[in-house]
C-alpha cells in the first residue's frame, strides 16, 4: 500500500507528529510566559489557550492538566541542564576546568532562559505524587554533578580542601542558581550577559581554586 502523502510530500503520520511537537512547543512557551507573569497558582488553562490562540478544550489533547503542563516545563529544563553536563563531561577536562566550564555554560543557559529558570525554582512545590518524587531526584542529581567535580578537584589538589566539599558545592549551587537575578533594570549601568558570566566564573574560580 502506498504511503499517504501530504500536499508537501511529507508522510501524513510524520507531518502530524511534527505538528504535535510544534504545538507542544507553542503551548509550553505560552505557559512559561503566563506563569512567569502571574505564578502557577494564578495561571489558568484558559489563559494559556488564549495565548496560544486555540480553544481551551484543544489543550487537553496535549496536556491532561495544568500540573502536567508545569511538570513538562520543569522536565524540559532539567533535561537541558543534563545535556549541558553531558557535553562538558565528554570533553574529559581536569576537574577544576570541568567545573568552571559547567558553571559557565549553565550560567549562559540561565540568563537566556530567565523565565523558565524562575518557574523551575519557585513553582516545583506545586507538583504532587510521582511528579514531586521525580523533581526531587532532579535536584539531587544537579547537586551531585557539581559535588563530584569538587571532590575530584580536591583529590588532585586543584580545588581547595580546607573547606568541606559540601559547603563548596552549596556555594557554587547558590552562585549559579542566582545568576538570573544579576541583570538589573534599576542599575544605572547595564551589564551584558557575557560580562555577567565572565564575572561569575572568575569569582567562583578564585573562591575555590587551591592556593
Amino acid at each position: 500500500m502506498p504511503t499517504v502523502k501530504t500536499t508537501q510530500g511529507v508522510p501524513e503520520k510524520a507531518a502530524k507528529t511534527r505538528e504535535r511537537f510544534n504545538r507542544d512547543d507553542n503551548v509550553i512557551a505560552a505557559a512559561i510566559s503566563v506563569m512567569s507573569d502571574k505564578g502557577y497558582a494564578s495561571t489558568s488553562i484558559q489563559e494559556v489557550a488564549e495565548r496560544v490562540g486555540v480553544l481551551k478544550g484543544s489543550l487537553y489533547h496535549y496536556f491532561s492538566s495544568k500540573e502536567e503542563l508545569l511538570y513538562r516545563i520543569l522536565e524540559e529544563s532539567h533535561e537541558q541542564s543534563r545535556e549541558i553536563h553531558r557535553e562538558v563531561i565528554e570533553l574529559d577536562l581536569p576537574p577544576l576546568e570541568t567545573l568552571l566550564l559547567y558553571v559557565r555554560r549553565l550560567s549562559v543557559w540561565y540568563l537566556a532562559n530567565v523565565e523558565r529558570a524562575n518557574i523551575f525554582f519557585t513553582e516545583m512545590k506545586h507538583l504532587t505524587g510521582d511528579r514531586q518524587v521525580a523533581a526531587a531526584g532532579w535536584g539531587r542529581a544537579f547537586e551531585r554533578d557539581i559535588s563530584d567535580q569538587v571532590v575530584a578537584g580536591q583529590a588532585d589538589r586543584s580545588i581547595r580542601n580546607d573547606i568541606d566539599q559540601r559547603l563548596l558545592t552549596r556555594f557554587i549551587l547558590g552562585a549559579v542558581n542566582n545568576v538570573r537575578f544579576w541583570p538589573s533594570r534599576r542599575s544605572s549601568r547595564q551589564f551584558d550577559h557575557d560580562a555577567i558570566v565572565d564575572a561569575l566564573v572568575a569569582l567562583v574560580g578564585d573562591s575555590i581554586r587551591a592556593s
